[in-house]
């Protein structure tokens, strides 16, 4: 059995791969500091491997230091796909992650990666290249406590599914500006790659796939949300053949 760990700025998403197929997953929210996984004594791991984006806690570190062989994805690692971005060094390796999923579930035809969590990334994978680059623009939240910081005057919202063309309130305004606006903003993209790559593969998935209503509803986009626990295991298979 595989363990692998997404350790993303709010929560650590955790899962258990027999070979390639996850058959348990959980998830800790980064403000809880005890770091208990009593799931993991229920397996007979052989392998770890970590994805992070923040600095590996000091009591998860002792959690790890449990197993004979952990693997840090980094820009280090050997990966199963290209990387042709231009600056690896500040890429962010649940972009790189996450293409390498999004190319196995596509059997590597070109893909574009929708991962909507702290920030809305949107990222190309090509057969030829395999990890090309994209775009980030802040996350739902993000924007949520934007328009509250950055004014006098509006509140702070919680997100919520919104789908109304026009704001009657300030709150629906907000709502309408933030939710229908992200997805409108992916609904662009998509389009526009659409017109370079007409048979492009496309996946979402993030902490907040469950906002994107107008993105999720088309047939020909497909949600994954555990995509980058997929990655995160693919590139531990890579490594350790």
């Amino acid at each position: 059995m595989n363990l692998v760990l997404d350790l993303g700025n709010t929560a650590i998403k955790w899962a258990i791969f027999d070979g390639k197929n996850l058959i348990f997953r959980g998830k800790l929210d980064c403000s809880n500091v005890v770091y208990e996984f009593p799931e993991w004594s229920k397996y007979d791991i052989k392998q770890v491997a970590v994805s992070t984006v923040i600095e590996i806690p000091n009591q998860l570190k002792k959690n790890l230091e449990a197993f004979d062989s952990v693997l840090l994805i980094n820009q280090n690692v050997n990966l199963p796909i290209k990387n042709s971005y231009q600056t690896p060094d500040s890429l962010g390796m649940d972009r790189l992650v996450n293409a390498v999923a999004a190319c196995y579930l596509s059997n590597k035809q070109e893909t574009l990666v929708v991962d909507c969590g702290t920030c809305l990334k949107i990222d190309l994978s090509t057969l030829e290249n395999g990890f090309v680059g994209g775009s980030i623009s802040p996350g739902i939240t993000m924007r949520y406590e934007a328009l509250h910081n950055y004014t006098h005057k509006l509140p702070l919202l919680k997100p919520m599914n919104f789908n109304k063309l026009i704001g009657i309130s300030t709150n629906d305004s907000i709502h309408n500006g933030v939710i229908c606006g992200i997805n409108n903003e992916i609904l662009g993209s998509i389009e526009n790659y659409k017109k370079e790559f007409p048979d492009i593969h496309i996946i979402i998935t993030g902490g907040d796939l469950s906002y994107l209503e107008k993105i999720t509803e088309k047939k020909a986009i497909f949600a994954e949300p555990d995509l980058t626990l997929i990655g995160i295991n693919l590139i531990l298979l890579h490594n350790i053949q």
